[in-house]
């Protein structure tokens, strides 16, 4: 009689838990990079999208739209593009875009940014930080010509 030794392939149990833990170690280690990298690109896309809305509340009175002068009004947790010379929050006209809760804004130019009819020029001037609750920042700067910069 012959007897046949039977070689078994597969995995042991050792192996697969082995293998288990290690992509439970690598997985472990990528959320805090992911996680870092989406408030990361929350901050560039926020910052990118105050500074549009700076630069069309300008567009909009230079243009003269309404007769009107434009700003951006800015608070912690939100922006309003306004008409007038003057914030209004009743005004039904006002545009405004509410932050996620780990981003907020502080203004060292005051709380309106107001561009004047035809010139589109402000005297509110200075910068605009906007920053996590992780400690990065963007910062925004206007002057009194109106230029807009991001940085």
């Amino acid at each position: 009689m012959k007897f046949y030794q039977v070689k078994d392939s597969g995995f042991t149990f050792t192996e697969v838990l082995l293998v288990i833990g290690i992509l439970g170690i690598i997985v472990g280690l990528a959320i805090p990079f992911y996680q870092s990298f989406q408030v990361s690109s929350q901050l560039d896309n926020t910052t990118q999208e105050i500074v549009q809305t700076l630069r069309r509340a300008q567009a909009k009175a230079m243009a003269s739209e309404s007769f009107s002068a434009f700003g951006v009004h800015l608070e912690s947790q939100k922006f309003v593009l306004f008409k007038g010379d003057s914030y209004n929050p009743a005004d039904p006209f006002n545009e405004s875009v509410d932050l996620t809760g780990v981003l907020s804004i502080s203004s060292g130019a005051g709380p309106d940014i107001v561009f004047s009819a035809v010139k589109g020029t402000t005297t509110d001037t200075g910068s605009i930080t906007v920053g996590t609750s992780s400690g990065q920042s963007r910062i925004i700067t206007i002057n009194e010509l109106g230029v807009i910069n991001a940085i």
